[in-house]
Protein backbone atom coordinates (compact mmCIF):
# COMPACT_ATOMS: atom_id res chain seq x y z
CA UNK A 1 0.00 0.00 0.00
CA UNK A 2 2.62 2.43 0.71
CA UNK A 3 4.40 1.74 -2.30
CA UNK A 4 1.18 2.11 -4.70
CA UNK A 5 0.86 5.66 -2.37
CA UNK A 6 4.34 6.35 -3.15
CA UNK A 7 3.72 5.98 -7.00
CA UNK A 8 0.59 7.77 -6.87
CA UNK A 9 2.70 10.93 -5.75
CA UNK A 10 5.52 10.52 -7.93
CA UNK A 11 3.51 10.01 -11.25
CA UNK A 12 0.82 13.48 -9.54
CA UNK A 13 4.43 15.18 -9.36
CA UNK A 14 6.28 14.28 -12.35
CA UNK A 15 2.71 15.32 -14.20
CA UNK A 16 2.18 18.70 -12.85
CA UNK A 17 5.66 19.18 -14.19
CA UNK A 18 4.48 18.36 -17.89
CA UNK A 19 4.43 21.45 -20.36
CA UNK A 20 1.23 22.12 -21.87
CA UNK A 21 1.46 23.23 -25.30
CA UNK A 22 0.18 26.77 -24.41
CA UNK A 23 3.01 26.99 -22.41
CA UNK A 24 5.62 26.75 -24.96
CA UNK A 25 6.23 29.95 -25.94
CA UNK A 26 6.01 31.84 -22.20
CA UNK A 27 8.08 28.86 -20.46
CA UNK A 28 10.90 29.22 -23.44
CA UNK A 29 10.89 32.83 -23.62
CA UNK A 30 11.53 32.58 -20.28
CA UNK A 31 13.74 29.79 -19.71
CA UNK A 32 16.14 31.66 -22.47
CA UNK A 33 16.47 34.98 -21.09
CA UNK A 34 17.18 33.97 -17.85
CA UNK A 35 19.92 32.21 -19.56
CA UNK A 36 20.69 34.70 -21.45
CA UNK A 37 20.95 36.69 -18.41
CA UNK A 38 23.41 34.03 -16.65
CA UNK A 39 25.80 34.32 -19.01
CA UNK A 40 26.34 37.75 -18.94
CA UNK A 41 27.39 37.63 -15.28
CA UNK A 42 30.98 38.15 -15.77
CA UNK A 43 31.65 36.88 -11.80
CA UNK A 44 30.47 33.59 -12.44
CA UNK A 45 32.68 31.05 -13.48
CA UNK A 46 31.59 28.42 -16.35
CA UNK A 47 31.16 25.83 -13.76
CA UNK A 48 28.76 27.89 -11.52
CA UNK A 49 26.78 29.48 -15.11
CA UNK A 50 26.66 25.35 -16.53
CA UNK A 51 25.06 24.74 -12.53
CA UNK A 52 22.53 27.38 -12.90
CA UNK A 53 21.75 27.00 -16.50
CA UNK A 54 21.18 22.85 -17.36
CA UNK A 55 18.49 23.01 -14.89
CA UNK A 56 16.13 25.38 -16.81
CA UNK A 57 15.88 23.00 -19.71
CA UNK A 58 16.58 19.30 -18.41
CA UNK A 59 12.65 19.19 -17.75
CA UNK A 60 12.20 20.31 -21.54
CA UNK A 61 15.08 18.45 -23.62
CA UNK A 62 14.62 14.54 -24.42
CA UNK A 63 18.15 13.96 -24.40
CA UNK A 64 17.56 10.49 -24.52
CA UNK A 65 15.31 11.16 -27.49
CA UNK A 66 17.93 13.36 -28.90
CA UNK A 67 20.88 10.83 -28.85
CA UNK A 68 18.94 7.78 -30.37
CA UNK A 69 17.75 10.24 -33.02
CA UNK A 70 21.42 11.29 -33.61
CA UNK A 71 22.46 7.81 -34.09
CA UNK A 72 20.30 6.71 -36.13
CA UNK A 73 17.77 4.05 -35.81
CA UNK A 74 20.15 1.02 -37.74
CA UNK A 75 23.14 2.45 -35.33
CA UNK A 76 21.01 2.16 -32.13
CA UNK A 77 19.70 -0.76 -32.57
CA UNK A 78 23.18 -2.63 -33.83
CA UNK A 79 24.38 -1.71 -30.16
CA UNK A 80 24.06 -3.45 -27.17
CA UNK A 81 22.59 -1.93 -23.96
CA UNK A 82 25.80 -0.89 -22.15
CA UNK A 83 26.77 0.55 -25.30
CA UNK A 84 23.19 2.46 -25.46
CA UNK A 85 23.53 3.74 -21.91
CA UNK A 86 27.32 4.70 -22.15
CA UNK A 87 26.84 6.75 -25.04
CA UNK A 88 24.04 8.33 -24.38
CA UNK A 89 25.53 9.35 -20.93
CA UNK A 90 28.64 11.15 -23.18
CA UNK A 91 27.12 12.20 -25.87
CA UNK A 92 24.15 13.96 -23.52
CA UNK A 93 26.75 15.72 -21.99
CA UNK A 94 28.50 16.72 -25.20
CA UNK A 95 24.80 18.28 -26.06
CA UNK A 96 24.83 20.26 -23.24
CA UNK A 97 28.14 21.17 -23.33
CA UNK A 98 27.40 22.64 -27.01
CA UNK A 99 24.66 24.17 -26.23
CA UNK A 100 26.48 25.92 -23.32
CA UNK A 101 29.03 27.16 -25.87
CA UNK A 102 26.54 28.56 -28.05
CA UNK A 103 24.30 30.52 -25.99
CA UNK A 104 27.21 31.87 -24.20
CA UNK A 105 28.39 33.65 -27.68
CA UNK A 106 24.79 35.78 -27.11
CA UNK A 107 26.12 39.20 -25.59
CA UNK A 108 23.28 42.29 -26.02
CA UNK A 109 20.90 40.18 -28.53
CA UNK A 110 17.05 40.18 -27.39
CA UNK A 111 15.02 36.65 -28.23
CA UNK A 112 11.48 37.42 -30.17
CA UNK A 113 9.06 34.40 -30.13
CA UNK A 114 7.84 34.47 -34.09
CA UNK A 115 5.09 32.15 -33.05
CA UNK A 116 4.30 28.36 -32.17
CA UNK A 117 3.33 26.23 -35.83
CA UNK A 118 1.65 23.29 -35.27
CA UNK A 119 2.68 20.56 -37.91
CA UNK A 120 0.67 17.76 -36.40
CA UNK A 121 -1.21 16.72 -33.36
CA UNK A 122 1.31 15.86 -31.98
CA UNK A 123 4.24 18.34 -33.13
CA UNK A 124 5.00 21.86 -32.92
CA UNK A 125 7.94 24.65 -33.70
CA UNK A 126 8.23 27.20 -31.90
CA UNK A 127 9.60 29.92 -34.22
CA UNK A 128 11.87 31.99 -32.58
CA UNK A 129 14.24 34.70 -33.83
CA UNK A 130 17.52 35.86 -32.03
CA UNK A 131 17.64 39.39 -32.92
CA UNK A 132 21.58 41.27 -32.61
CA UNK A 133 23.48 44.92 -33.45
CA UNK A 134 23.46 43.55 -36.58
CA UNK A 135 22.46 39.90 -37.83
CA UNK A 136 19.61 38.17 -36.86
CA UNK A 137 18.93 34.14 -36.22
CA UNK A 138 16.16 31.89 -36.39
CA UNK A 139 16.53 29.41 -34.43
CA UNK A 140 13.74 26.62 -34.62
CA UNK A 141 12.93 24.47 -31.13
CA UNK A 142 10.86 21.18 -31.89
CA UNK A 143 8.41 19.60 -29.97
CA UNK A 144 7.19 16.73 -29.87
CA UNK A 145 4.08 15.79 -27.46
CA UNK A 146 5.56 12.30 -25.26
CA UNK A 147 3.10 10.26 -23.37
CA UNK A 148 3.91 11.13 -19.94
CA UNK A 149 6.21 14.16 -19.86
CA UNK A 150 4.36 16.98 -21.99
CA UNK A 151 5.65 18.90 -24.82
CA UNK A 152 9.31 18.21 -24.65
CA UNK A 153 12.42 19.63 -27.59
CA UNK A 154 13.38 16.74 -29.29
CA UNK A 155 15.69 18.93 -31.56
CA UNK A 156 16.86 22.91 -32.20
CA UNK A 157 17.17 24.43 -35.84
CA UNK A 158 19.83 27.28 -35.95
CA UNK A 159 19.58 29.34 -39.10
CA UNK A 160 17.88 26.33 -41.15
CA UNK A 161 20.30 23.67 -39.82
CA UNK A 162 19.01 20.77 -37.76
CA UNK A 163 21.34 19.99 -34.88
CA UNK A 164 20.10 16.21 -34.83
CA UNK A 165 20.55 16.07 -38.29
CA UNK A 166 24.69 17.39 -38.65
CA UNK A 167 25.25 14.63 -35.77
CA UNK A 168 23.46 12.06 -37.84
CA UNK A 169 25.68 12.61 -40.87
CA UNK A 170 28.80 13.10 -38.64
CA UNK A 171 28.00 9.62 -36.58
CA UNK A 172 27.24 7.82 -40.11
CA UNK A 173 30.07 8.59 -41.65
CA UNK A 174 32.53 7.87 -38.93
CA UNK A 175 30.90 4.58 -38.01
CA UNK A 176 31.36 3.40 -41.55
CA UNK A 177 34.65 3.40 -41.47
CA UNK A 178 35.52 3.47 -37.27
CA UNK A 179 34.38 1.25 -34.57
CA UNK A 180 31.93 2.58 -31.59
CA UNK A 181 34.74 2.87 -29.02
CA UNK A 182 36.23 5.35 -31.52
CA UNK A 183 33.08 7.23 -32.04
CA UNK A 184 33.00 7.33 -27.89
CA UNK A 185 36.18 8.67 -27.79
CA UNK A 186 35.52 11.51 -30.48
CA UNK A 187 32.66 12.53 -28.89
CA UNK A 188 34.66 12.49 -25.08
CA UNK A 189 37.44 14.29 -26.53
CA UNK A 190 35.61 17.14 -27.76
Amino acid sequence: MLLKSIMVVIFLATSSLALEKEEISSTMKSRIESTINIISQKELSIDEKTKKIFPLFDQIFDYQLMTKLSLGKMNWSQMTTKQREEFSKIFILHLKKAYLVKISLYTDEKLNIVKLKEINKKRVWLLTELVGSSDTYDITYKFYKSKNRGWLIYDVDIMGISLIKIYKVQFNNLLQNESYEMLLEKIRVK
